[in-house]
């Protein structure tokens, strides 16, 4: 029994760090971007670098945002399918979004990495908006 309470412990501590990210995500899509129904969440380490796989439509403006819950910066870096880095947010301080608008449908795998040494665990949130 008191196994069953750890875990669900653990689980409404991990639902609550989400929803704080996602809160600090959130605020920035403003009236001008809509979400695109969907966030993106992980568990990441210090020496891990997490991927998503994402599709981006042409003719769409979108939207990349990524909030950590407790580190201050993350690497977002998103390259094409044959390996091109398309952008670096390390060349932009860190920013914790980016706009842009796609040419052609392009399927890109974003890639998140701590940059905080003090943080050595943390929960990160991506959203997709799209342009009104």
């Amino acid at each position: 029994m008191r196994k069953i309470h750890v875990i669900l412990g653990f689980i409404v501590l991990f639902l609550a760090t989400s929803n704080i990210a996602l809160a600090q995500c959130a605020n920035l899509l403003t009236e001008d971007y809509i979400s695109d129904g969907q966030y993106y969440t992980t568990k990441i380490n210090s020496d891990e670098v997490k991927n998503c796989e994402i599709t981006f439509i042409k003719g769409n403006e979108y939207r990349l945002i990524v909030c950590p819950h407790k580190a201050e910066k993350i690497r977002m870096e998103i390259v094409d399918k044959e390996g091109h880095l398309i952008f670096d947010n390390k060349n932009y301080d860190y920013t914790n979004y980016w706009n842009f608008r796609i040419k052609s449908s392009v399927t890109c795998t974003i890639k998140l990495s701590l940059v905080d040494d003090v943080v050595k665990t943390d929960e990160i949130v991506l959203l997709v908006g799209l342009k009104k």
